[in-house]
């Protein structure tokens, strides 16, 4: 088995997934926060004293998704196949969410978000991506490049080249990948 170079876009999902771990873990703290404090203020509004610790549960909720968040982080960072299919069901149910808020009350934010959930599922589900984390064969990733005859001896520049940006398989003689675009050595 060949060991392949993590893929740009899948560290920086790795690194997207901290952010919103640490934006989780400062409201998670937050809601805790104003929850115990929140009985001395409410005194006076003895209905809304019963309430008072759900404002804690719902930051403790909170605190336990920003856990998660990194552990799918370290999943993607280190190619985990259980990280991969979290990654394609949340940015799934993103784009459903998405959909419904774009229905129910429209806005940029839905767009935006339907957008990128839909690039995080087709970013994940290419070739080179599925290979690093163990969903898809090398050799079948591989296998793009060799044509179907018999084998010949390889030579140093007969060698497979892959784009150091998105990992995509090129040929030789191009100086750009096809792929995503970008400049070759």
């Amino acid at each position: 088995m060949q060991i392949m170079n993590r893929p740009l876009g899948v560290t920086l999902l790795a690194i997207l997934h901290v952010l919103q771990a640490i934006v989780a873990f400062v409201v998670g703290f937050a809601l805790v926060a104003v929850g115990a404090f929140l009985p001395r203020f409410l005194f006076r509004m003895p209905r809304l004293f019963r309430y008072t610790g759900l404002v804690e549960v719902i930051g403790g909720i909170v605190i336990i998704v920003a856990l998660l968040y990194l552990l799918l982080s370290y999943g993607l960072w280190s190619g985990k196949a259980w990280a991969w299919t979290v990654s394609l069901i949340f940015a799934g149910l993103g784009v459903i969410l998405s959909l419904i808020a774009l229905i129910v009350r429209g806005g940029l934010g839905a767009v935006v978000g339907l957008i990128l959930d839909v690039m995080i599922i087709y970013y994940l589900t290419r070739i080179n991506v599925k290979a690093f984390f163990g969903k898809a064969q090398f050799s079948t990733y591989a296998s793009i490049l060799q044509p179907t005859s018999l084998p010949q001896p390889m030579h140093a520049s007969d060698a497979p080249r892959f784009c150091v940006n998105c990992g995509a398989p090129v040929t030789a003689d191009v100086k750009f990948c096809s792929h995503c675009g970008s400049k070759l050595a």
